[in-house]
Parts: structure tokens; C-alpha cells; sequence
């Protein structure tokens, strides 16, 4: 199976300064940004991330995605945590701007389904990468298959008491957080889509 990909020129968008994406997006220039990008389902981990960020009340959570549905539920869920904003869904054109107004990037797959721990090859992990943000992702076979310790923070899977050290790790040791986003923006060049159309052309994944 080849991995997913993700358009470079679109998420890698050099142009674009955070403070100018936060601009854009009417976010606060003053605050942490840790930003979830994707479906709000219980196997993305976004419930561990949710209780991750009732432990760090000094930065701001923003989730964009999920359906109506979802995003309602979700709603319940978090109604006394006060460093959270639910964006709900956004034209794709717009991720990358939200990708961009973040200080780190979160990637929280549980490890309770099997979907999740061998199956998942995220797109939103490329995009990650491309955005040239710190990533905090859970320590998963699915996951390792693209990032490891070089490029991201990984910590244990469905434990916010993890998931919410590493977030901190991200934001308070600029030097790792420099160092692994710097490799994933290299890394990701080999995920474009037109490489992955190579690689599926010549069989070679």
C-alpha cells in the first residue's frame, strides 16, 4: 500500500507568517496555538486531546473539522474547557492557513482500534509536515511508518498525561521543536502526490 501525500505548494505556502494566518482567521496573536485538523471521531484521539488540553490551560486548542453531527457532540464534551475553540469544517483552500497560525500540530490517534493503530495513513500528517510546524503524534505502528522520533514528538497513545507533556515539550524546547520540524519539511518531499504516483507506477512502496 502506498502512503498518502500531500500538495506542496499548497501547504508548504512560505509566504504565509503566522501571524498573518492568525490574522485571517481572527485568532489571538498572544496565545500558544495547538491545532487538530481532521474528523472529530473517538479513534482520532481527539477526546484524549480534549482532556490533554484541560491540563494546559495556558494555551489555546483549536479543532477544525468534523461533521455537524460530531461537532455538536463535541460541543457537550467540552463545554467547561475555556482554551478550546471548535472551528467545525472549512474549505479545504483555507487548511493551510490554520496550519500556518498554529505553534504546534497534534496528531492524537488512538490505539484502541485496529484501524487506527496499522491501517491510517493520515493526509493530514503530510500536511503537517509541509506546514513546517512541530508535530505531537501518537506512538503508533501506522504513524512510525512515516514519522519517529527525528521528526516528531511521539508519546503513548489514549494517555493525555502524555500527549499533554509532549505539547509542552514542543512549545518550551524551541531547539526540538526547530530540529524536528525542519526534518519533516525535508521528509515530506518524498510524499508528494506526484512521487507517490511514481511509486505506485513503478510498484515500488
Amino acid at each position: 500500500m502506498a502512503p498518502d501525500g500531500v500538495d506542496l505548494d499548497m501547504f508548504a505556502c512560505s509566504h504565509v507568517r503566522m501571524f498573518e494566518a492568525r490574522e485571517k482567521l481572527g485568532l489571538p496573536q498572544d496565545k500558544k496555538i495547538v491545532l487538530y485538523t481532521g474528523h472529530l471521531y473517538e479513534w482520532k484521539g481527539v477526546y484524549t486531546l480534549l482532556k490533554a488540553a484541560e491540563k494546559l490551560p495556558d494555551f489555546l486548542f483549536v479543532f477544525v473539522g468534523g461533521t455537524k453531527e460530531d461537532i455538536e457532540e463535541f460541543k457537550v464534551k467540552c463545554s467547561n474547557v475555556r482554551n478550546v475553540r471548535i472551528v467545525g469544517h472549512r474549505p479545504y483552500q483555507e487548511i493551510p492557513y490554520w496550519l500556518k497560525s498554529a505553534d504546534v500540530l497534534v496528531l492524537p490517534n488512538s490505539g484502541k482500534e485496529e484501524i487506527s493503530r496499522h491501517w491510517t495513513s493520515p493526509m493530514k500528517m503530510f500536511e503537517y509536515m509541509a506546514a513546517g510546524r512541530p508535530i505531537v503524534a501518537s506512538n503508533l505502528p501506522s504513524i512510525r511508518e512515516i514519522l519517529n522520533e527525528e521528526n516528531a514528538i511521539l508519546v503513548e497513545p489514549d494517555n493525555p498525561e502524555a500527549l499533554a507533556w509532549g505539547v509542552k515539550e514542543a512549545l518550551q524546547n524551541s531547539q526540538l521543536s526547530d530540529k524536528i520540524s525542519t526534518r519533516a519539511f525535508e521528509e515530506v518531499k518524498k510524499y508528494t502526490w506526484q512521487e507517490r504516483a511514481k511509486k505506485i507506477c513503478q510498484k515500488k512502496f
